[in-house]
């Protein structure tokens, strides 16, 4: 309740900026992001990468893997924790892993022509005296219906650089994906 003379200032809608889009208009294996320290690290302080995509994996599903400055070192940790309505899972951390795994977009048995969506922030990825963290909300609907919540960090402290996403069944991105890169100021 607000008392006399205070008001009520909602949270700022504009708070990201929209920094780059890559929209394929072919199918794809990977998107990469690069040259993020060099173009954003004195403006942003967190990125967010916004996605709506589907793969040709021959299942409902498939996951996202990320990964930074073209690192493939067992130096990630993710968790992830999927519900569909009825049925709630969580999976035992991934430690020292060669990537993050970020669940799910929709893949080839969903219904057609529908896309998974998701938000990935990257926490401080331009800190260099912590680990880059990262939070992930991703959902599909279709024949197949869940949402899914990630945590996961990069075990260095490396200023990120290039961010690289590919997919954990070796399928590929299909046309019309969309991937999208926003900075929000410190």
């Amino acid at each position: 309740m607000l008392a006399g003379n205070e008001s009520y200032v909602p949270g700022l809608p504009n708070s990201y900026e929209w920094l780059e889009t890559q929209i394929l208009t072919s199918n794809q294996t990977s998107i990469t992001f690069s040259n993020l320290n060099t173009n954003y690290s004195s403006t942003y302080q967190h990125l967010q990468l916004r996605i709506v995509a589907r793969t040709d994996r021959g299942d409902t599903d498939d996951f996202i893997m990320m990964r930074f400055n073209g690192d493939s070192g067992n130096n990630y940790t993710s968790h992830n924790l999927r519900g569909n309505g009825s049925n709630v899972q969580s999976s035992n951390p991934r430690t020292n892993y060669q990537n993050i795994e970020i669940s799910a977009i929709t893949a080839s048995t969903q219904t057609a022509n529908s896309f998974g969506a998701g938000i990935i922030d990257i926490l401080d990825p331009f800190e260099t005296t912590k680990n880059t963290t990262i939070r992930a909300t991703m959902g599909l609907t279709g024949t197949y219906n869940f949402v899914g919540l990630v945590s996961g960090f990069w075990n260095s402290t490396a200023a990120v650089n290039t961010i690289f996403l590919d997919q954990f069944f070796g399928s590929i991105f299909v046309t019309g994906s969309r991937f999208s890169l926003y900075g929000m100021k410190g």
